[in-house]
C-alpha cells in the first residue's frame, strides 16, 4: 500500500499538488485554531518563500541552472519545518489521537515536508549542487540561531541588571521590546487550552528562548508586564486588530488588561 502511494506521488506534478493542498490545509487550521498565531512581518516573507519553494521544487528541480537556488531554499525550508516540529513537539500525542477525526494529520505536515526535503536534497539528490546548497542553507540558519541565542542571553543580563534601577537605564533594542512584550503581544509556545493568545509569533524571540533554556528574565505578573511595556514603549500599541486565531477573537478583544 505504502509503495503504491509512494509511486503515485513520485510524479512531480502530483507531489506539487499534494504539497500545495497540505500547506493550504495547515494555513486554514492556523487561521481558525491557535497554533503559530500571526508571524511577524519578516517571518511572513520567509514563510511565503519557503511555502512556494516546497510546492514548486518537485517541478523546478528538473531545471539544472536552478539547482543552487533550489538546494539553498530547500535547506532554509528544512530548518523552518524542523522549527515547527519542535514548536509543536508536545502536541504529537494529541495529533495522533486527532487523526481519528482527520484534523490530526495536519500536525504532521512539517514532519512530512522535512523528510521529503532531506530525502530529495541529501539522500537522493538530483545533483551534488543541490546537496551542497542544501547543507549551506541549513548551516546558515543554525549559525544565525546561535547568534540569536547569544544576543538573547546579553539581553537577559542587561534586563535583570536594569531591574535594580527600575529600568531607567534600559536602552531600547529589538530583544528588550520582544522580551517585555512576551505573553500579551508575542506568542512563545503552543497551548491547547481555551483562552486568548498573544497574536504575534516572532521566531527570533522563540529561538532565543530555546537556546537559553526557555528563560524569561522578567519574573513579574502580566499586569506589571503590560504596564512596564506601556512605560518604556508608549508609542507602541499593546492590542491588535486581529487576534491569534478566529476562535479566540471574542476573548482577546474583550480582555480587560488590554483596554
Amino acid at each position: 500500500m505504502l509503495k503504491k502511494i509512494a509511486r503515485f506521488f513520485s510524479n512531480p506534478i502530483r507531489l506539487a499538488i499534494l504539497n500545495a493542498v497540505l500547506i493550504l490545509g495547515a494555513i486554514a487550521l492556523n487561521f481558525y485554531y491557535q497554533v503559530f498565531c500571526i508571524p511577524s512581518n519578516w517571518a511572513m516573507i520567509v514563510l511565503a518563500i519557503c511555502f512556494v519553494n516546497t510546492i514548486t521544487f518537485p517541478l523546478t528541480i528538473a531545471i539544472k541552472r536552478l539547482h543552487l537556488l533550489i538546494g539553498f531554499l530547500n535547506g532554509v525550508s528544512f530548518f523552518l519545518f524542523i522549527y515547527c516540529i519542535i514548536f509543536l513537539s508536545h502536541m504529537n500525542l494529541l495529533g495522533l489521537l486527532m487523526i481519528l477525526i482527520g484534523v490530526g494529520l495536519l500536525t504532521f505536515v512539517p514532519h512530512f515536508f522535512a523528510i521529503q526535503l532531506f530525502w530529495k536534497s541529501v539522500i537522493k539528490p538530483v545533483s551534488k549542487t543541490v546537496k551542497h546548497a542544501f547543507i549551506i542553507g541549513v548551516t546558515v540558519c543554525f549559525s544565525g540561531t546561535f547568534y540569536v541565542g547569544y544576543e538573547y542571553n546579553q539581553a537577559i543580563e542587561e534586563i535583570q541588571s536594569a531591574q535594580n534601577s527600575n529600568y531607567e537605564n534600559l536602552e531600547k533594542s529589538f530583544f528588550y521590546e520582544k522580551i517585555i512584550g512576551m505573553h500579551f503581544i508575542y506568542h512563545t509556545r503552543f497551548c491547547e487550552f481555551d483562552g486568548w493568545r498573544p497574536p504575534i509569533h516572532e521566531p527570533i524571540l522563540v529561538l532565543g528562548m530555546w537556546i537559553n533554556g526557555g528563560t524569561d528574565p522578567l519574573n513579574i505578573s502580566l499586569e506589571e508586564r503590560i504596564q512596564l511595556y506601556k512605560t518604556l514603549y508608549p508609542e507602541n500599541k499593546i492590542k491588535f486588530d486581529c487576534s491569534c486565531a478566529q476562535m479566540y477573537s471574542s476573548t482577546y478583544h474583550n480582555e480587560p488588561l488590554l483596554k
